[in-house]
Formats: C-alpha cells, sequence, structure tokens
C-alpha cells in the first residue's frame, strides 16, 4: 500500500485506500527518504487525468529542482527521462496510448543505469550519472492524476554470464545486413585507408551479431564506376551470385562476386540509373519473387523513390518508377529535410519501410517508419514517429538494417550512431532489439529497446 512508504501530508494530494490522488498542484508525493535505497525499483499503475497531463515517478531528488523525472505525456504520446529543474533531456520513446488511460510503469535505477517500461514494453534504456542519490515518489501536474498499486524496493541487475554493450565497433556507417551460411555479414560506408589511398566499401562478418571481424574492403574503388563517396551499400544473394548496391558519386551502382567476402566488381562499370537513382539503395524480394529497389532521389530535400527491379538484376522498369516518401515531418527536418536509407520488412501482410530523417551530422538523426499494402505504396507514417531517436549518452541514431538473431527467436536492428556528443565521426555501430506490438484497431505497432549504453544480454542463440 503506498501508505507504507509515502509521506501524506503533501498538499494536493489524497491518499485514500491505497490509491494517491493528486490535484494537478505540482508537489511530489515522496516516499521516506530513509526507505530508498540509491540502487531501486519502484513500480504502479497511473490514470492520467486533464487534456495535458504529466504524471510519473520522480527519483533521486535531493530539492524541488534536483533528481530526476519520468514522465508520462499522453497527450504528446511519449514518456519522457529529464532532469527536475532544467528539465535536460535524457531520453524520450513514444508511447503507445491506451483506451481505458491507465498506464502500468515499472522503473529501475541501478547505479547510472535507468530504465523505464511501460505496459511491460521496455522503451527507456540509458545511462547517467547526474545524481546518485535522494528521494524518490509520484509527481503530477496539469490535471488530475491517480496512482495505484505503488511499490518500492531495493533493486540490484541480474544480468545474465554473457552480455554486450553498445557500441560494437568504430568505423562502421550506414551498416546493411546479409545472412548466408551461418554468418551475418555487414556491408558499410568505411574509412579510406589514408596510407594506401584505398577507398571502397567495408565488410565485417560475425557468427552472433556482437564480435566481429573486419575483412577490410569488400569492394574497391578500381574495381567500380567512380572515384569517391562509396557510401551505403546493400547486399544480396541471388542464384549463387552475391550482388551489392551502393552509392559512389552519389549514383548508385552494381557490382557482383562468387562470394559474400568479395571481391566485389562491376564488370560494366557506369550507374544504374543516371541522375535519377541517388543514394542509399536497398533491394526487396517479395514473396511472389519480384525485386525492388528502393533509394534516395534528390528532389525537394532527401526523397525516397522506389521501382520494380529488372530479371537481370542490373536495371530497373523505369514504367514503375514512383515516389514513396517525402521529409514533410518536424523530426525529419534537422539542420536539413532528409528522408534517406530506406529498409523493407513484411509483417502480417503489411510492408513496413523504415528509414531515417534529418541530416546525419545532427544529434536528432532518427529512425521512423511508414506502412502500406502494397510494395510500392502508398505509404502512411506512423503517428508517434521516430521510434529511435538520441539520448543524453547516444547521438544521430539511424541508418540501420533489420535482422534476426541466431536462433531467429528475436529481432534487432543494426544501426550507427555518432561518435560521441558533439563529435559525429567516425560513425560507430550498434545494434538493439525491436518488436511489433499487436493493436486492435490497425497495424502492429513497432518499437525499438534503444539506443542503449548498458550491458544487454546476448542474441538469442548466439554461442
Amino acid at each position: 500500500m503506498i501508505q507504507s512508504v509515502a509521506r501524506a501530508d503533501n498538499a494536493g494530494w489524497k491518499l485514500q485506500n491505497g490509491v494517491a490522488t493528486a490535484d494537478g498542484s505540482g508537489a511530489p508525493l515522496l516516499f521516506d527518504r530513509s526507505k530508498v535505497p540509491n540502487n531501486f525499483e519502484i513500480s504502479c499503475e497511473i490514470l492520467p487525468g486533464g487534456e495535458e497531463l504529466e504524471a510519473g515517478i520522480v527519483f533521486r531528488s535531493t530539492s524541488e529542482d534536483k533528481g530526476y523525472f519520468a514522465v508520462l505525456q499522453p497527450y504528446r504520446h511519449q514518456v519522457v527521462l529529464k532532469t527536475l529543474g532544467t528539465g535536460r533531456e535524457i531520453a524520450t520513446a513514444p508511447l503507445i496510448t491506451n483506451p481505458d488511460n491507465r498506464y502500468e510503469v515499472h522503473l529501475r535505477v541501478y547505479r547510472d543505469h535507468l530504465r523505464v517500461d511501460v505496459n511491460q514494453l521496455p522503451l527507456i534504456d540509458t545511462v547517467d550519472d547526474e545524481f546518485s542519490t535522494g528521494s524518490a515518489g509520484v509527481y503530477a501536474r496539469s490535471g488530475n492524476a491517480g496512482f495505484e498499486q505503488l511499490k518500492a524496493s531495493s533493486y540490484r541487475e541480474n544480468l545474465p554470464s554473457k552480455t554486450f554493450t553498445n557500441s560494437l565497433m568504430g568505423r562502421c556507417a550506414d551498416p546493411c545486413v546479409l545472412r548466408y551460411g551461418g554468418r551475418y555479414y555487414v556491408y558499410c560506408t568505411y574509412p579510406s585507408n589514408r596510407k594506401t589511398g584505398e577507398s571502397g566499401i567495408g565488410l565485417y562478418s560475425s557468427t552472433d551479431l556482437v564480435h566481429w571481424k573486419d575483412h577490410g574492403f569488400a569492394l574497391k574503388r578500381e574495381d567500380s564506376w567512380g572515384n569517391a563517396n562509396f557510401w551505403a551499400p546493400a547486399a544480396l544473394e541471388k542464384d549463387g551470385v552475391f550482388y551489392l548496391y551502393y552509392s559512389a558519386e552519389t549514383q548508385v551502382c552494381v557490382a557482383t562476386a562468387d562470394s559474400p567476402e568479395g571481391p566485389f566488381k562491376q564488370e560494366i562499370q557506369k550507374p544504374l540509373l543516371k541522375d535519377q537513382i541517388r543514394i542509399d539503395p536497398y533491394i526487396l524480394k517479395d514473396d511472389d519473387g519480384q525485386y525492388y529497389i528502393y533509394y534516395v532521389h534528390f528532389g525537394n530535400g532527401n526523397e525516397i523513390w522506389g521501382a520494380r527491379l529488372n530479371d537481370d538484376m542490373m536495371s530497373v522498369d523505369e514504367s514503375s518508377i514512383q515516389p514513396m516518401i517525402k521529409p514533410d515531418q518536424p523530426w525529419e527536418r534537422n539542420k536539413a529535410p532528409v528522408t534517406e536509407g530506406p529498409e523493407i520488412i513484411k509483417h502480417n501482410g503489411l510492408y513496413y519501410m523504415t528509414y531515417s530523417g534529418s541530416h546525419f551530422e545532427s544529434p536528432d538523426y532518427s529512425v521512423g517508419y511508414a506502412v502500406s499494402d502494397s510494395p510500392l505504396g502508398p505509404w502512411k507514417k506512423y503517428e508517434n514517429n521516430p521510434i529511435l531517436r538520441k539520448t543524453a549518452a547516444v547521438h544521430g541514431p539511424g541508418h540501420h538494417c533489420l535482422t534476426e538473431s541466431p536462433d531467429g527467436k528475436e529481432r534487432f536492428i543494426i544501426y550507427h550512431c555518432h561518435k560521441e556528443p558533439g563529435t559525429v565521426s567516425p560513425r560507430k555501430m550498434a545494434i538493439d532489439r525491436y518488436l511489433f506490438v499487436p493493436q486492435e484497431n490497425g497495424p502492429d505497432v513497432m518499437i525499438v529497446h534503444g539506443p542503449t549504453s548498458s550491458p544487454q544480454p546476448m542474441p538469442s542463440g548466439a554461442r
């Protein structure tokens, strides 16, 4: 019961039958500080009231302007972890709102590791060390709120014996994964070799998504059209031939090899479709065997377009070329209007186009998605984009690919992020879990458990 751990003398609060009700006056209902250890967990059910209610859990608080606040903002469809007083944002994640307006919140705090789950979904998982001690409790403002089943106890992380912590490696941007022969192959934008002058598309391989071997260049400049700007590859295998699609001098090219490790070469060195297909190719094989290409065209900013690939895999059915999505939402326009890095997955008969928005140098470079019942659209963007966005510890997470764990039981997103807050390059590669959440009305919602920067369980089935 809430009475056993909370002070009941706060103005603006009413305690009755184990339910705390706030009138929105802004005063927190704090736990007895002597009963809140430095490492703890809190769970409760929040019943928000009012159109613009902010309600949640205050913790490690020593005064009204010192500490953390994990706050639900249903009217904005988000949950935010921030500091009291300064309001410094640590992490924000989309919140799937409930028709009954009831939210089960579970906060875990261990050392600098802060995690917030809502309705058993892992929404925020990050690190921050500004505050290490203090009281905790519930807090509401801008409306009425009820808090039920409030429980607090000491907490110690019970991690498995083997974990991983992002980022996994540097010198890897725009990753694209090909799973073949029991291995994962990640092709990526890779820095030029300053000593030898070599440039091209880089390659790493792994059996578990965590430990990666650097193979150097899978494709070298001399084996391709173009002399610079080798970016954003996509790879696939068809009938024993491996195809590598990539950007060179802002044109898309295609090279082939007889092994996923290469070396890839262009037999005829030329762009795929000059001045139309610019950068960031992605290839989808649909259930009927038809291949589609998605790419960035330079229009009103970076726009994503799509078309059918011809059977030779080297040319495009030009009659099918059409626009997919463009940067028309605020989160896609930081530093420049950009939608890029498309990746498509088919789920429950629908096509989910995941993509990145904003300029890659912006800390707000992020990942969102759109849904269609056809591979070439029309597409409807998810209303609560982006689903992978910056935290105080991780900036610029984006340009990603999707894959499964070694045993196929978990879904993973592989993405790059900035070297560190305030420094973009060399960009680093990271992985996190994602999942689909069923909805009573409408398509399943895609959420990402990340970006994380704390120890995470190894992918299931990893040896």
